[in-house]
């Protein structure tokens, strides 16, 4: 409450109260200094009354006329009051005008209103700033960071960070930059405290992981030979001894990587050497004829016969 405000106030005697009760109702209302000095409790004392009686006294036989100004336009408001805290509570709150409590409602409303706006904006630009990642995702040119970018840009996304300081990854800025550039990843920037806001695309994690597998298996694929016959030579095995020993033992290396991928149809075939060897060949049967992978001689005839021609022609051996 204002202690400075301006207050009048008027106090109305009613029902004829006797003398006593006149002089306890003049010595209640008594307020100075922003303050009622004689407390109901001081008065039920000095009147030998109960505090209830003190309360039901002032209602019966009084009332207070407050006029004070509306805290807006200095407009004079009256309103009647029946107890100290009553008076005490109108003051406290800063009474206001029927016209003025209009306008500020109306104040508050476009102060929402404006607020509502200001909201739909931002989550505007928030709608255009991830449909612009997500196009560029879709849109998205393969030759345009190597795989130490795109890993470390799946790391940053799945550690769910969006803010970041200079200090921590600066020397990481011209991935940031560059990922900005292509136009995956938005960057705000902090200069004075030294930060990046990261806004990206929920789309762009799913992006690098199939990139980099992508990348994986492309490399796997240039760097494997292609083979169109496997061939090398079986060498006796010495401790040959029944048919639990192996007749033909060895080590084998091979220069280069071969790959022979599952449901691969292979022809196979071993020839008698010197000493007691033999040359083995395994050869897609893609190169030959489409045919079941089964021993020759359960094939049918006519392709029985296009088999060991293939094989007993010297032009098809590499030994």
């Amino acid at each position: 409450m204002d202690n400075s405000q301006e207050i009048n106030y008027s106090i109305i005697i009613k029902n004829n109260p006797d003398k006593p009760t006149l002089q306890l109702l003049n010595t209640y209302w008594v307020f100075e200094n922003g303050i009622f000095p004689n407390k109901p409790k001081q008065l039920s004392t000095e009147n030998k009354l109960r505090i209830h009686d003190i309360y039901v006294v002032v209602k019966e036989y009084s009332y207070v006329e407050l006029q004070y100004k509306c805290r807006t336009c200095d407009m004079i408001l009256e309103q009647e009051v029946y107890s100290q805290s009553n008076f005490l509570q109108i003051l406290k709150d800063e009474p206001i005008c029927e016209l003025c409590e209009i306008r500020e409602e109306l104040k508050i409303e476009e102060e929402i209103n404006k607020l509502r706006e200001q909201k739909e904006q931002e989550e505007k630009k928030k709608n255009e700033l991830y449909s612009k990642l997500n196009a560029a995702v879709e849109h998205f040119e393969e030759t345009q960071f190597n795989k130490e970018e795109a890993r470390f840009m799946l790391h940053f996304i799945r550690e769910g960070i969006k803010k970041i300081s200079f200090l921590n990854h600066g020397e990481n800025y011209e991935v940031f930059y560059k990922f900005n550039l292509l136009g995956l990843i938005h960057l705000q920037e902090n200069i004075v405290e030294k930060y990046l806001i990261v806004s990206y695309s929920h789309k762009l994690e799913d992006l690098l992981m199939n990139w980099l597998n992508k990348e994986t298996l492309e490399n796997i694929t240039q760097d494997t030979s292609s083979w169109s016959r496997l061939s090398f030579l079986l060498e006796n095995n010495r401790s040959y001894r029944n048919s639990n020993t192996p007749r033909f033992s060895g080590t084998i290396s091979f220069k280069e990587d071969i790959i022979i991928k599952k449901h691969t149809k292979c022809l196979y075939g071993v020839w008698d050497r010197s000493h007691d060897d033999a040359w083995f060949t395994l050869t897609p049967t893609s190169d030959i004829i489409v045919a079941n992978n089964k021993p020759i001689h359960k094939e049918p005839k006519h392709i029985r016969d296009i088999l060991n021609r293939f094989l007993d022609n010297p032009e098809n051996r590499d030994f």
